[in-house]
């Protein structure tokens, strides 16, 4: 194997979701290089990696030009390896490129792309990731799920979601809101959920000093909600935010309402920063957060369930520090250094 191994990823991620996903692989001392091919650039601080951007047009042209893209980094770069983020659709044109000129490829389900691989059309996608050398998925859901399509068990890896533990670390200072979540504000995060539940315990008497850190779509409607649920004393929406650590510093507790994810960034920020998530069950979810244990799951769309969650965990001190205490003792396996780790072993394993 190579002593400093090339890379290509190709990803349609938002810009700084993918950031989130490199920085392991650039702080890896074994990389070299990592050529990004994406539609666009991303504002990337990395100083191994070089981006091939496309620019933006019609879906076919651009299918096309990520394929054609990736096939011309392998032919001039000796490249090692191959990494997909998102398989649907850009990972499996890289893919496409990487098996065709013998190239180890490593596919990773996040999100959406795993309901995507089960739909009947997705035939073509499902013999792809079969061939792939490495399939990263996250967590146990996705893994069963991929063995039952045919993905052999040993190529398919759990990939850690890594973060800076020292900029997401425990705050000293008394919190200034009660319940933060962090989010696009579109219809799947079910912010309005959280909005609900805010409302809910005002009824009974309790003001739950809550923030919401994003920006999308819904802003309007979700502004319109606050006021028609008489929430704007204790509902603030921030939008996006580059400071989210200071914020997430200033809160107890992490709500994640979502009806689907993979495991966001956002809720392992959270945890690193020492606050209690209430999360529902969807996606891979359940494999990081135990009910009870580390955190408290509700159901989709339920905000009584939600308003419970919150009044207990404000309430009873002596629960909220068991769950926080084993919250905080995750932080070693949720670090930077553990995803680099995680690479290192990875990219070091022969083609299988």
């Amino acid at each position: 194997m190579p002593e400093s191994l090339t890379i290509v990823c190709a990803a349609k991620l938002f810009g700084n979701l993918l950031e989130r996903y490199l920085e392991p692989l650039n702080r890896l001392d074994l990389v070299r290089k990592i050529f990004v091919v994406r539609h666009e650039p991303i504002g990337t601080r990395f100083e191994k990696v070089e981006q091939v951007s496309f620019g933006n047009s019609g879906t076919a042209r651009s299918m096309w030009r990520m394929f054609r893209n990736v096939d011309d980094v392998i032919r001039r770069e000796q490249v090692d390896w191959v990494l997909g983020f998102n398989p649907v659709p850009w990972g499996s044109l890289a893919g496409a490129s990487a098996l065709r000129r013998g190239v180890p490829l490593s596919l990773s389900f996040i999100g959406m792309d795993f309901k995507q691989i089960q739909r009947p059309q997705a035939f073509a996608l499902r013999g792809l990731v079969r061939h792939a050398s490495l399939v990263t998925v996250t967590g146990e859901r996705m893994r069963r799920g991929l063995v039952e399509r045919g993905v052999r068990p040993e190529r398919i890896r759990t990939l850690p979601h890594a973060v800076d533990t020292q900029r997401f670390a425990p705050g000293t200072e008394e919190p200034s809101y009660d319940v933060i979540s962090v989010g696009q504000l579109i219809s799947r995060k079910r912010m309005d959920v959280l909005i609900d539940a805010v409302a809910e315990l005002g009824r009974r008497g309790r003001v739950v000093r809550t923030a919401i850190v994003g920006a999308g779509p819904l802003q309007a409607e979700l502004e319109q909600r606050i006021r028609d649920r008489g929430v704007a004393d204790r509902v603030t929406l921030l939008g996006f935010r580059h400071d989210v650590e200071a914020l997430l510093r200033q809160a107890r507790l992490f709500a994640l309402v979502s009806d689907w994810e993979g495991v966001p960034f956002a809720m392992i920020e959270a945890m690193c920063t020492g606050l209690v998530p209430i999360v529902t069950d969807v996606g891979t979810i359940a494999d990081w957060i135990g009910d009870g244990k580390n955190g408290h799951i509700v159901p989709v769309g339920d905000a009584g369930a939600l308003s419970a969650s919150i009044e207990r965990l404000l309430d009873d001190r002596a629960h909220f520090e068991q769950l926080r205490s084993a919250v905080l003792a995750m932080r070693d396996s949720l670090s930077l250094e553990h995803g680099v780790e995680f690479w290192r072993e990875a990219l070091a394993r022969d083609a299988v």
